[in-house]
Order: structure tokens, then sequence, then C-alpha cells
């Protein structure tokens, strides 16, 4: 062996793009596995005048759900979804369980389930109204107003503990 041959040598930036390159692996592989990095978008709705928050449901088919950011004036947060089930029924509960809202990982639709992102649970989403607890979604009271779902902003206020 000859004892003139350089000997490269790990630099601390070499270290540097190795751990680069296994975040943007892991984070690659959760974007393409649909984890919470590609879940879902959420629409802003925010109170009108009389305190209502007003949700137009009339192109949501069967199956389907949105998910919603409400942000009112004195800047509380609150997101939760609306969805129709198999039936046609409009289903609506806060994004968040009573178990587990601290996660701040949501639910997510799968078919005619209902699937809390962190313990993989799930619910048939005919069921989200009624409310059962633990890792099932908080349900939320709702009206039905034509096409449109009318929440109160004070109903909506009710789950803010779950997002602040």
């Amino acid at each position: 062996m000859d004892d003139n041959v350089p000997v490269r040598r790990f630099r601390p930036w070499h270290g540097l793009l190795v751990v680069l390159a296994f975040a943007a692996a892991v984070l690659g592989a959760e974007y393409l596995l649909g984890g919470p990095a590609s879940r879902r978008t959420f629409l802003r709705v925010s109170p009108d005048r009389q305190g209502n928050v007003v949700v137009d449901a009339a192109d949501l088919k069967p199956l389907a759900i949105r998910f919603y950011h409400f942000l009112n004036r004195g800047n509380q947060e609150v997101k939760f979804f609306v969805a129709r089930d198999e039936s046609g029924a409009i289903q609506v509960a806060f994004d968040a369980a009573e178990t587990d809202y601290k996660r701040r990982l949501g639910f997510r639709l799968d078919g005619a389930w209902i699937v809390n992102n962190k313990c993989g649970t799930a619910v048939r989403l005919a069921d989200v109204n009624s409310g059962r607890g633990g890792c099932t979604p908080v349900p939320l009271p709702f009206r039905v107003d034509g096409t449109n779902v009318v929440l109160a902003e004070n109903d909506i206020l009710t789950g803010w503990r779950y997002f602040r």
C-alpha cells in the first residue's frame, strides 16, 4: 500500500449534506404516502355581522368533505369540516377529538369512514353528528338553510379550546 495516497476526510459540511438528504427523503415519503404534510387544504371562513358562518354545500357530493379554518376578529382560530355521507346527509364536526386534540393531527376521509390521523381509528361518516367521544370528531351544532350550512359563531367558539 502506498503511503503517499491522500486520505479524504469527512468534513462537517458532508455531515450536513447527509442530514439534509435524509430529511428530504423522509418528507418526500410522507408527502407521497398521504401524511400530514399533504393531507388537506382549509378554506378560510369568518362570521358575518349577525355572527353566523354560512357555507355553501350545494356542490358537496356524497362521500365528500371540505375542511374550514374559522378566524374571527379576535384572532380565534377553529378548524372544522363539513361532509356529506353516503345517504346525502350533512355531517359537521371540529377537526379534533377529545382525547388527542393537542397533537393537532385532525381527521381524513377514507371512503365512507372518517379516520383519526393520530391513532388510525375510524368511525362511519354517517355517525359523526352523533358524537360518541374518544377518538371520534367532536360534533359541531349547525342548521341547514336550503343548500347552505349555517353555523353560529358562538357554537364554533366552543371548540376554540382544541386549537389554541
